[in-house]
């Protein structure tokens, strides 16, 4: 990829130059733009098939640790399911409040 000042030095060039030069050069820029993005494509590609021959997702933690559930005590349990205020607690909340009531009377 040029430099700044690179840049500018071609920029100047191209401004003394007909339109159809300037139309070429761009099109010269675009195609390097897009091998560079090619190229770049398909390494990513290849760190992903790596990664998932690892085991690993994208973003490099492995599957398990991706899918860890996180845990919370029967009374925090209990406050969520107070604050939401729901009538019909189901199964495990209404386990959670007898069992939390039960062991802290």
């Amino acid at each position: 990829m040029a430099n700044h000042l690179e840049l500018i030095q071609e920029l100047q060039q191209l401004d003394k130059v007909p339109s159809l030069e300037r139309l070429r050069a761009a099109q010269k820029r675009r195609t390097q733009q897009l091998k560079r993005w090619a190229v770049y494509e398909k390494e990513m590609q290849h760190k992903k098939r790596k990664a998932d021959r690892k085991g690993r997702n994208a973003n490099g933690y492995q599957h398990a640790e991706a899918k860890r559930r996180v845990s919370f005590a029967a009374s925090v349990a209990l406050l969520e399911a107070s604050a939401r205020n729901d009538p019909d607690e189901g199964g495990p909340a209404r386990l959670l409040r007898a069992r939390y009531l039960g062991a802290n009377g």
